[in-house]
């Protein structure tokens, strides 16, 4: 999933003097202004993996491995110098801890750079903090605030983390976001089905399956809705989505779970769907109270 993302369509994103979007494609503002063009081949990647661990001297080897990881490299190469500098001259960063009053500072410390920077924004650190916050939420039994923390996360996930980007370090951390998402996505819709809400279900597992359409699990969820609305044929089509799905971009068939979902529903062992707080669909156009 690509979504464009600018910082005016991140929601509550507050105002701050550096903000970074990375979840869906890439966005930077510095003093309000977006930064449009990057100076030097790597002075964009560079910055994007130091914010990534914001706070953290990462070493020449580290950002060396991650950036070029093909290169040969020797004592004299200039590579790091040059995207560092590019990175400082496009963000207005200072060097120096005291510099110059900048709230953005690129330090080169203990044989490697760092990122430190005041007032600062992003929606990988709101996002995540928002996922942990919901599940620590729900281990205490608080439904209502883990749900408003969850859907305030997943509102955040326009995209996958630097989507179009495909470097290792891009990869490893993409792989990691998504599975908070689908996380956050897993208890949001298991509330949803708890409280019969078949439109929530049908709404989250259809915002799961973009970010993952081999998800098994929402496939279950909906199929089962499917049968709970009296929906046998619906049910039958969520199947063979999955099925289709599944051998054409990994060549396996469903699990045993989704089939065994599956021949619940179509043998009609079930039951009528509990009425949720906004209602339930029962069909095209039509809402049962």
């Amino acid at each position: 999933m690509s979504v464009t993302t600018t910082l005016a369509n991140v929601p509550d994103a507050p105002p701050a003097y550096l903000s970074v979007c990375f979840l869906g494609r890439f966005a930077t503002s510095v003093g309000g202004m977006p930064v449009e063009r990057w100076r030097a081949g790597k002075s964009r990647s560079f910055f994007q993996y130091l914010m990534l661990h914001r706070n953290r001297v990462m070493t020449r080897d580290q950002l060396r491995d991650a950036l070029w990881p093909e290169a040969e490299w020797h004592a004299s190469s200039s590579s790091l110098k040059v995207a560092c500098c590019g990175a400082r001259s496009t963000l207005g960063a200072s060097k120096n801890v005291e510099g110059a009053g900048s709230p953005i500072r690129l330090l080169h410390r203990d044989g490697g750079y760092l990122l430190d920077a005041d007032d600062t924004w992003c929606d990988i650190e709101e996002f995540r903090d928002r996922v942990h916050e919901g599940m620590q939420h729900r281990s205490h039994g608080r439904a209502d605030q883990a749900a408003e923390s969850l859907t305030r996360a997943i509102a955040l996930y326009h995209g996958d983390f630097l989507a179009g980007q495909d470097e290792d370090w891009i990869a490893e951390a993409r792989e990691y976001y998504r599975s908070l998402a689908l996380g956050a996505l897993d208890v949001l819709r298991s509330t949803a089905m708890e409280r019969g809400d078949s439109d929530e279900v049908v709404a989250l597992g259809q915002r799961t399956l973009q970010i993952d359409a081999l998800h098994e699990p929402t496939y279950q969820d909906l199929i089962r809705v499917a049968g709970l609305l009296g929906q046998p044929e619906q049910a039958m089509r969520w199947y063979q989505l999955c099925e289709r799905r599944l051998h054409r971009l990994i060549g396996v068939e469903p699990s045993t779970d989704t089939r065994r979902t599956l021949n619940q529903v179509l043998n009609g062992r079930g039951r009528p769907l509990a009425s949720g707080p906004r209602g339930t669909r029962t069909g095209a156009g039509r809402t049962r109270a």
